[in-house]
């Protein structure tokens, strides 16, 4: 065999043997690792690279901007040279989405909060599982938050549970924030799994009772599993979850604020719905109280934001109702005349005494006991 025909099959063979071995052997990803060949493919790619010393941290976690760099590469997207002076490192991928108007992709550098001032940038801070789910769902075409957002991801196979073999909204742990293995492994299971190429997120709302449906209980706290009834039928309203052990006394149910309404991916919390729980004190995991408590159900308190909200008092009634309260029949009546003047109301509604409480900002509290 001729010299020069050697040597090119010498370059061939390299070529192919060093990629995905240097993919491969990381050294912070032993052989062992559940993503070691997906993040092999994810490396070989283009869609995401390794760190000095032959590193790739897959636990780190995944900021808000280098999720939408992996996802405009695993789609090609093609990122034009950007004609501004760039704030950002990844204006150019923002861009280049922005036609598609996923959730968080309008988000400049603004900071948390003015607390966090000196911390990092909005788009550098680490993502959630939840942001996740939203934004996949609106690359699929859909407009869902939260535990919908999360039900659809389950639904279509986009997603499993962190731990193996538990498929449900719990077990996906979308307070819980992205890692680099995980970014990987989530992006090629969507294309496998049948989305083929991004699509363009719609405006409104989509609706939750067109969710396919879920086999299996996916809360085990009925409490969860009783708020997201209510709000199957509410498009646009779901239930804002915290980290595990923060904030168990209360869940915030939220509202998408649409482009019709206001230029951003903002929402606003329209009511506070406040449980009786003492599951990090004592053996009431659920804070559902017995018969013979005075509060009800475990429910203590619904706060509702803006009494100008029609849809918000509904909701606040069929939480009560799913919770085996029957609120009084003239209850909306009763806050709609507390437009006109901030005074408390009391009403009784089978042997059970509403107190309605006028607060600042046109909003008031709704509590309960037995008579």
């Amino acid at each position: 065999m001729k010299p020069y025909l050697l040597a090119i099959m010498a370059v061939l063979f390299a070529t192919l043997s060093v990629l995905p071995a240097r993919a491969a052997t990381f050294t912070d990803v032993p052989e062992q690792h559940w993503a070691k060949d997906t993040i092999a493919r994810a490396v070989e790619q283009g869609i995401v690279q390794g760190y000095p010393g032959n590193r790739f941290a897959p636990e780190e976690h995944v900021t808000v901007a280098a999720f939408f760099t992996m996802l405009a590469r695993t789609y090609r997207i093609q990122i034009p040279p950007s004609q501004k002076q760039a704030l950002h490192w990844a204006d150019p991928i923002y861009d280049a989405l922005a036609p598609y108007h996923y959730p968080y992709s309008t988000l400049q550098q603004q900071y948390l909060s003015r607390f966090e001032r000196n911390k990092y940038l909005y788009r550098d801070r680490p993502i959630t599982r939840y942001e996740v789910a939203e934004i996949i769902a609106g690359a699929d075409g859909e407009n869902y938050h939260g535990d919908f957002a999360v039900h659809y991801l389950l639904a279509k196979g986009y997603a499993s549970g962190k731990a193996a073999g538990q498929a449900s909204i719990q077990s996906y742990q979308g307070q819980s924030y992205l890692t680099r293995a995980e970014a990987v492994a989530f992006l090629e299971k969507l294309k496998s799994n049948g989305l083929k190429q991004l699509k363009v997120r719609p405006q409104q709302p989509s609706d939750p009772q067109k969710l396919p449906t879920l086999s299996g209980q996916q809360f085990a706290d009925p409490k969860e599993e009783k708020l997201y009834t209510v709000l199957f039928q509410y498009p646009g309203y779901f239930v804002e979850r915290y980290q595990p052990g923060v904030n168990s006394m209360f869940r915030t149910i939220q509202r998408e604020i649409t482009p019709t309404e206001q230029d951003g991916d903002d929402t606003q919390a329209v009511l506070y719905v406040h449980f009786d729980d003492t599951s990090e004190l004592g053996p009431d995991f659920h804070g559902f109280k017995n018969e013979q408590d005075q509060r009800l159900a475990g429910l203590t308190k619904i706060d509702i934001n803006d009494i100008q909200n029609q849809t918000a008092v509904q909701i606040a009634m069929d939480v009560l109702r799913q919770f085996g309260i029957e609120p009084p029949p003239q209850l909306p009546a009763t806050i709609s005349e507390m437009k006109q003047g901030p005074e408390d109301k009391v009403l009784s509604h089978n042997k059970v005494r509403f107190v309605i409480t006028y607060r600042q900002h046109n909003s008031l509290s709704i509590a309960w006991q037995k008579e």
